[in-house]
This record gives structure tokens, sequence and C-alpha cells, in this order.
């Protein structure tokens, strides 16, 4: 994908940043800014009755690359790799075994209930960044847009009080490695063929 490495770049020492200023300032604290001195009535219904229902485009959009010729295989990749970022966290969530903020913090929950009690890394936001990184590696100006919205996916999920700041950048760090690396298989791949 032409514009992997840039973007991979980018988006990995952005994050490592962001994950050595939150450690810095305090996981929890940030957390607690987020989750509840941000919190208010407007903000609740924007990010349950808009922001939530909005995060349907980050699937939906890769499925319809199925139906043209000239981007199957990008929506191929990107509806497979969203669902392995998935499952790859849900694979290591047990080893780290950070407790929810819900669990350890009074902490405001709104929306849909997570069954697994661990937090780090944030799958909801893996699965977002698994969807949206293929699009934006090849399709730099639009893939923006869904780069965007999989931010606001870690945003909604730190509001909600499912994970704290750190399982988000830990899930956006975890998805950047997994799809360099599938990316990378992938051109090999296509260049043996």
């Amino acid at each position: 994908m032409k514009n992997s490495n840039k973007y991979f770049l980018i988006l990995f020492f952005a994050s490592v940043f962001l994950f050595l200023l939150i450690f810095l300032i305090g996981d929890e604290k940030v957390f607690l800014f987020i989750n509840k001195r941000i919190a208010n009535p407007i903000l609740d219904f924007f990010v349950l009755k808009i922001l939530t229902p909005s995060f349907l485009l980050i699937g939906i959009y890769p499925f319809s690359l199925l139906f043209s010729k000239k981007n199957r295989k990008l929506g191929i990749f990107s509806l497979f790799s969203g669902p392995f970022c998935y499952f790859i966290g849900n694979l290591i969530k047990p080893f780290f075994g950070q407790p929810r903020p819900l669990d350890i913090l009074s902490a405001r929950v709104l929306g849909f209930f997570h069954f697994s009690p661990f937090s780090f890394p944030s799958t909801t936001t893996m699965l977002a960044f698994g969807f949206a990184l293929p699009i934006l590696f090849e399709k730099s100006k639009f893939g923006i847009f869904f780069l965007i919205l999989a931010f606001l996916v870690g945003f909604s999920v730190i509001y909600t009080g499912f994970h704290f700041p750190q399982d988000v950048i830990g899930g956006i760090i975890f998805s950047t490695l997994i799809i360099f690396f599938l990316n990378k298989g992938y051109e090999k791949l296509k260049s043996k063929i």
C-alpha cells in the first residue's frame, strides 16, 4: 500500500508520545477528566446517539469495496485486518490483566456492557483502527476520515467509562504494528505471485 510507511511512522510515534505523556500526567487523572469533568448531557447524547451508530461506517465502507473491481483487495484486507486486530487484542488482554476503570474507580458508565473483565488494550479501538488503517494507507485523503472516526471510537470508550486512555493508545499502537506487518506480508506475497 503506497502510503503505509509514512503514515505508519507518524501514527506509531505520535501514539508512543501520547502514551508517555499520559503516563507522566497520570492515566487515572486523564480518564477522570474525560469521563467526568467534561461530561454533560449534550456530549452524552452525541457519543451515544450520533457517534456510536456512525462507527458502523468503519465496517460498512470496506464491505462496500468488495463490489468494486478496482478496490476489492483493499476491502478484503480491511475486512480481515479489523477482526484480526480484535482477535489478537482479546488474546493478549489476559497477559496484562488490567481491570476496567469501572471496577477500580467511581466511573460514569454509559452504553453497552463489555464482557471482558480486562481493559488493556482496548479491543474496540483495535477493531476500529484495524478497519481504518488499510484504507488510510491506500486512500490517504479518504482514509483520514476513517482515521478520525477510529480516534473518536477511542475517545468514546474512555468517555463511556470502559477504558483508560492508555488502553486506547495501547490499542492504537498494537493495531498499527499488526496492520504494518500484515501489509508487509501482503506486499511480499503479491510480489511472489
